[in-house]
């Protein structure tokens, strides 16, 4: 039988993708200043779901800075698609807007600054993929409405379930026969914090 590789968490640290000098700095910006961010490797698998699936149209609850909006942007860039993201933080969306005009993804992200869940529900567009990174507490709530916005095999991906505040999100998406789901605690090299849950689930 093969042996486990010694060391996991250095070993897989090895494995980030290069950055571009601007997420670099958004990096170090948010360690500074305590941003949780959702770090390279979520990024990266977000950029790749949302190339995976051609995603043409895609929910973000929950810019902060944009770090996380520069990923899916820039898959939309590739698809063709359009990345609606909503902060409710003023400061913060006008931020996360400098990134992504700094990043050249203004044609397919759009930063509204409104609730999430406000914004969500007053939308008439339907989703191929929606990423949720708001308060936990708010995740149970926002589960249906998620379910409302997404086409059929649309993507839903849930950032931070190993927070206490996700757990009414993780039994519910667990137990709705409407959505397949994957829920994984995992090694997150960046990712704030690196030790966390992340769900992933497909409306049927």
């Amino acid at each position: 039988m093969s042996t486990m590789v010694s060391k996991p968490e250095e070993y897989f640290r090895r494995w980030v993708q290069e950055r571009s000098d601007l997420l670099l700095a958004l990096e170090s910006e948010a360690e500074a200043q305590a941003i949780p961010i959702i770090g390279p490797m979520v990024g990266q698998l977000l950029y790749l779901l949302a190339k995976l699936i051609d995603a043409r149209r895609i929910f973000e609850l929950g810019t902060a800075t944009g770090y996380s909006a520069i990923f899916l942007g820039s898959a939309c860039q590739a698809t063709n698609g359009q990345l609606t993201t909503f902060e409710i933080d003023p400061v913060l969306a006008q931020r996360a807007a400098v990134n992504i005009n700094s990043a050249g993804l203004d044609p397919w992200v759009s930063v509204q600054c409104q609730d999430a869940l406000v914004g969500l529900e007053e939308t008439e567009s339907k989703a191929n993929m929606i990423f949720l990174d708001i308060e936990k507490a708010d995740y149970e709530k926002a589960l249906a409405l998620c379910g409302e916005r997404l086409l059929h095999n649309g993507l839903l991906v849930a950032d931070n379930t190993g927070f206490k505040d996700a757990h009414g999100f993780n039994r519910a998406v667990f137990d709705d026969p409407g959505w397949e789901s994957v829920n994984l605690w995992t090694f997150l090299p960046g990712h704030s914090p690196e030790y966390d849950g992340l769900c992933i689930a497909l409306r049927r």
